[in-house]
């Protein structure tokens, strides 16, 4: 029944509905955070970074803020599915990220919560050439969260003999986050035979945590005249996340909902009852130019290792996990940030690209990614502003019976700033 899982993929003469991603059933899900939405209106770059936004994918950003951040952000998604015979559509909407950064006098810190991953489908197959008529469903949801705790500074320089007063560097800005992951992950197999009122249905849930860390380095340097180098290094090691699965066979009725008997595997004794699943390490370096609060432009590129991914409660032949990658290219243009005869002229404009290899394959073929952005920087309130993104994209292929996803995107960021620990002066 386990194996049945491979076939939603290569299927003929058959009827498909679709609810966010079919590739979400592999490993932990789809990956869902690209970053936040200013950055991800960008092509997802990791190594710009300002005083008055966060950067929740590169920890030493953080030594860059001025102000007390809160930064929340959601998206709607549409897609479009596509096999060599059919056509179908879906849309989700979810919470992206909810963040608070907070600086300090020596160091600056923040905290927060990332769905991180996100399991979401439902497939049915339908082979009218079996004795009895045979319908196949697959379902999944759930996914994992990301709870983090970052910390970025800047190391003193030295320390002036006169005032005893600590210098930093300012050029260099270092930062670590700590991640704790957790979350759900609930696939189910059920198999329908006309004319047989009972059907048999395959329940496997896993419940995950884990630890893991993320180091960076930022460096910004005026290299001339009003031009600003901004560069990144973002290294974050292999890790494990602990699964533990329950797994039981049982019956449903047609009418659906539950019926007849079920009956728990005992997983102990497959050596399955808890297991591990590797999260690869990564590197990620970055390098842009511009000047500031005019214009910024920037690249990135993310390599991520090989293998790891997969759940050794679904084993599956012909699905392996590889080598992944990322190249995001962007930047953005302001007008003229302190007009005050034209609110046109504050507006950010950002655009972007990114082409991903996700490392998974299926039937040696690569289930890639790329997405084309742009998006808005709307200021009100002072620094505070509202980021609106669109991006339009594609995952996957029809090759070898696999199924193509073109998707388009609207989200929504709001990035507030305050000031805290200012002692209010009276005269």
């Amino acid at each position: 029944m386990k194996k049945l899982f491979l076939y939603i993929f290569i299927i003929s003469n058959t009827f498909i509905m679709y609810s966010q991603s079919p590739y979400s059933f592999y490993g932990v899900g789809v990956n869902t955070f690209k970053g936040t939405m200013d950055n991800r209106s960008m092509g997802g770059l990791n190594v710009y970074s300002d005083s008055i936004h966060l950067n929740l994918t590169n920890p030493a950003s953080y030594s860059e803020l001025k102000l007390v951040n809160y930064s929340v952000g959601v998206n709607y998604n549409k897609y479009n599915f596509k096999t060599d015979n059919t056509n179908e559509s879906a849309s989700s909407g979810n919470i992206n990220y909810l963040a608070v950064g907070i600086p300090t006098k020596h160091f600056n810190f923040g905290f927060g919560i990332i769905p991180q991953s996100s399991v979401e489908y439902f497939l049915t197959s339908t082979d009218e050439t079996a004795v009895p008529e045979r319908v196949n469903r697959y379902e999944g949801e759930g996914g994992v969260n990301t709870a983090f705790l970052t910390f970025g500074f800047k190391l003193f320089k030295r320390v002036d003999p006169e005032t005893k007063v600590g210098k930093f560097i300012k050029n260099i800005g270092y930062g670590v986050t700590a991640n704790y992951e957790f979350g759900n992950l609930r696939h189910t197999a059920s198999r329908f035979l006309k004319d047989i009122e009972l059907s048999t249905r395959l329940e496997n849930n896993s419940s995950l945590s884990g630890v893991n860390f993320v180091y960076s380095t930022l460096i910004k340097e005026k290299i001339f005249k009003n031009l600003t180098l901004q560069a990144t290094y973002i290294f974050k090691p292999a890790s494990k996340l602990s699964s533990n699965n329950t797994q039981r066979l049982g019956t449903i009725p047609i009418s659906g909902g539950y019926g007849g008997d079920f009956e728990d595997i005992d997983l102990a004794a497959l050596n399955l009852e808890k297991t591990k699943i590797t999260i690869p390490k990564s590197n990620s370096f970055g390098i842009g130019v511009g000047e500031e609060t005019k214009w910024f432009i920037g690249f990135d590129y993310t390599k991520v290792d090989g293998g790891g991914l997969d759940n050794k409660l679904f084993k599956l032949e012909n699905v392996e996990f590889k080598k992944a990658s990322k190249i995001a290219f962007g930047g953005f243009w302001i007008p003229k940030h302190d007009s005050f005869t034209s609110y046109f002229s504050r507006i950010v404009y950002r655009a972007g690209i990114r082409i991903e290899e996700t490392g998974l394959h299926i039937q040696n073929q690569a289930i890639n990614e790329f997405g084309i952005n742009f998006g808005f920087g709307l200021p009100f309130q002072g620094f505070s502003n509202l980021n609106l993104g669109f991006e339009v994209g594609r995952r996957g292929t029809k090759n070898a019976g696999l199924i193509q996803e073109d998707f388009f995107s609207v989200r929504l960021g709001i990035s507030l700033n305050d000031r805290w620990f200012v002692k209010t002066k009276y005269n």
